[in-house]
């Protein structure tokens, strides 16, 4: 028995130390995790949220037209449309998962498909028709976000070219920088904009469109890109070390953004980040042994600057969801809540008041 016992545990280090992996891990140095502390501080400012919507199945985004009616997508490719206080209507059906979502100057509502990674156009009335989508030219692996300039062009992200939402883990946990920003233009031209993103998550244009920003899953980071004047083309940290992973993006009315955040950072994440060959050896264990994300409803506002202006949080037991994005309207948050990811997927949409 003894022999047995040994010969399977000889087999399992076996395996974790030499059977082939698909991960290309890279190294790295995370900064330690901020204190909580000073804008950080605990706080109860989200304890008030209000449910807007439950039984859908990962509202991922919440946004509002014109006439204030809100839409979300959810996991069974339908975008939901309802106005405060009133039951969730299907708007249009679509054949993917909508998450990143914004309207256009056009009026029509433009949303990210990261099952699918395609990008969708759906009319005022309800007419759907895909934008951005792999041919022989561009293949998309795992697009997330979507924000519309003025002039209509298009900017969207892609979290990962190698990995897929399914593997939305081993992405983090390969620290390969293998996202990127794309815009696509009026007449249907495609070009890369940023490489080398750390899963790159939301996006949104400044107000008065001179720069980019993406948020950085991956990299505990927002990052710019300029995009006209002198500074053309120059990239930069605006916030860095974040407490968490950050996820989608908006613009406030006072043109300062709001982030939200997936989940704390990972203590065990953080550790192995210098040490490639560890994590090859996490990467044979099972999915379900992986670092995993929880709960941690926390939001948070920054300005053109890289200053943190405020954070708001649930407090210590609360049975608040994770969100993964934030709209200001008003005077009030819209806050959607996480699918298709795991642990922390949840089935509800919020406002809080400000």
């Amino acid at each position: 028995m003894r022999k047995l016992l040994l010969i399977a545990m000889l087999a399992v280090l076996a395996y974790l130390l030499f059977w082939p992996t698909p991960l290309r891990p890279v190294a790295w140095q995370p900064r330690p995790v901020p204190e909580a502390e000073g804008v950080w501080a605990p706080n109860g400012r989200l304890d008030g949220a209000v449910l807007e919507q439950s039984g859908l199945d990962g509202p991922d985004t919440v946004v509002v037209d014109g006439e204030g009616r809100r839409y979300s997508g959810v996991g069974d490719g339908r975008i939901l449309r309802w106005r405060a206080g009133e039951a969730a209507q299907t708007f249009v059906r679509l054949a993917g998962r909508p998450v990143g979502m914004n309207f256009g100057p056009d009026g029509s509502l433009y949303a990210a498909d990261e099952a699918n990674a395609r990008i969708w156009r759906v009319t005022p009335e309800g007419r759907a028709e895909v934008l951005v989508q792999s041919d022989a030219r561009q293949r998309f692996t795992f697009l997330n976000d979507v924000f519309v300039a003025r002039d209509g062009r298009l900017f969207f992200t892609e979290a990962s070219s190698r990995w897929g939402l399914a593997d939305n883990k081993r992405a983090l946990l390969e620290h390969g920088g293998d996202g990127g920003v794309f815009v696509r233009y009026r007449d249907g031209r495609i070009e890369r904009v940023m490489d080398g993103l750390q899963f790159a998550n939301g996006v949104v244009l400044s107000p008065d469109e001179s720069y980019l920003l993406v948020a950085e899953t991956g990299a505990y980071r927002i990052t710019r890109l300029w995009l006209g004047g002198a500074r053309a083309g120059r990239r930069e940290v605006l916030v860095d070390n974040l407490p968490g992973f950050p996820g989608d993006l908006s613009v406030a009315p006072d043109g300062s953004y709001w982030c939200s955040f997936f989940s704390p950072r990972k203590a065990v994440l953080d550790a192995l980040a210098p040490w490639p060959s560890l994590r090859k050896v996490a990467s044979r264990l099972p999915p379900a042994l992986l670092a995993r994300p929880s709960r941690y409803p926390h939001v948070f506002r920054f300005d053109g600057e890289g200053r943190v202006l405020e954070s708001l949080q649930a407090s210590l037991g609360s049975e608040l969801p994770s969100f993964s994005s934030v709209v200001q309207v008003g005077s009030d948050l819209l806050l959607g809540t996480p699918g298709g990811v795991g642990e922390i997927d949840a089935d509800r949409a919020y406002r809080v008041a400000l």
